[in-house]
């Protein structure tokens, strides 16, 4: 088996750097189980996924070989590519670029009709995401947000930082939205370019511990933030065996991480040059798990889709039932 660990794309890449790169509703799912793959079973040629820093399980996949036990005597080669945040990953997919996705639930692609959907739940991590300002800012509450610049990967269709505004009696249009990468965040805040940065583990934690900056809230009381493996249809559709495979070796990766957190620990420190300190912060607001997409994350989007849309930012509600698949992941899970 060929297996290319490539890190195509680092820790301090653009938006526009991917695109150079690569040019790149309520009822229960009804698709059919899925049978456990045979050993004589045929996977893809290759498997190409994109994900985001602080998914240390992608590392330990690798590490700890688990792909290799998984696809045993196929020839899948595996590609890598590290980006900032879930609008690159969705670009790529839909360039045809990455056949799976690691992060939140794209749901403004989907309900554009891109032909994205979602396997498998590996995280349901509520405070990894916060709302940060400096420690001498005046903002002290959140109705003190009015007039203000929120910078964030997603501007507006940040869903996290729309919920905090709506619950205070805001408006969307009661804050200037700053659309502003991970990576430049942190100095955009600093320098006095925004007000607040909106932003998510490692970059939080990062910048937490340096006592640079102060959560003003956390997703703790707003969002179930759950961590959705995707991908595109068409391949998923023509590949069940490759998709099995890798949700059987990622399932194993999971548990690996829980079970030897200080090695996860040093894997994110080595991986995305984090002090210990913001690593262990890191991993420590990640609740791991594997399941098949349950009726809690998707009455979630279903939320999220409807803001969107209340907003104008999604002209179409997403056919849920379609994008939805808990198959294979039910057969992995058991």
């Amino acid at each position: 088996m060929s297996i290319k660990r490539r890190h195509l794309l680092g820790m301090g890449i653009s938006t526009a750097a991917v695109a150079a790169c690569g040019k790149i509703a309520n009822a229960p799912s009804t698709t059919p189980s899925v049978a456990p793959v045979a050993a004589t079973s045929k996977s893809a040629s290759k498997l190409r996924l994109g994900f985001q820093p602080p998914y240390v399980a992608v590392f330990a996949l690798r590490q700890q070989k688990f792909l290799e036990k998984a696809f045993a005597g196929q020839s899948t080669s595996f590609e890598f590519r590290r980006l900032l945040s879930l609008k690159p990953v969705t670009e790529a997919l839909s360039a045809g670029a990455l056949d799976l996705g690691l992060g939140g639930t794209p749901v403004a692609a989907i309900a554009a009709g891109q032909p994205i959907r979602v396997i498998a739940l590996v995280e349901r991590s509520p405070k990894t995401h916060g709302l940060l300002v400096l420690p001498n800012s005046p903002i002290k509450k959140v109705t003190d947000l009015k007039g203000k610049k929120i910078g964030n990967p997603s501007g507006k269709s940040y869903f996290f930082a729309v919920q905090v505004l709506e619950r205070a009696g805001l408006k969307d249009t009661d804050v200037q939205w700053v659309q502003i990468e991970n990576d430049a965040g942190r100095a955009a805040l600093l320098s006095g370019a925004i007000d607040v940065w909106g932003t998510w583990d490692p970059f939080y934690a990062s910048a937490e511990v340096a006592k640079e900056v102060v959560p003003l809230v956390d997703g703790g009381d707003y969002v179930l933030n759950y961590v959705a493996l995707f991908g595109r249809t068409e391949y998923i559709e023509q590949n069940p065996e490759t998709i099995q495979r890798f949700l059987q070796a990622y399932k194993q990766a999971l548990t690996w991480v829980q079970d030897n957190r200080q090695a996860a620990v040093d894997i994110l420190v080595k991986e995305n040059k984090l002090s210990p300190e913001a690593a262990a912060l890191t991993l420590g607001r990640r609740n791991l798990l594997f399941e098949p997409p349950n009726q809690e994350y998707r009455q979630e989007l279903v939320t999220q889709s409807q803001l969107l849309g209340r907003l104008g930012l999604i002209k179409q509600q997403p056919n849920w039932d379609k994008a939805i698949d808990t198959a294979i992941a039910k057969t992995v899970a058991s």
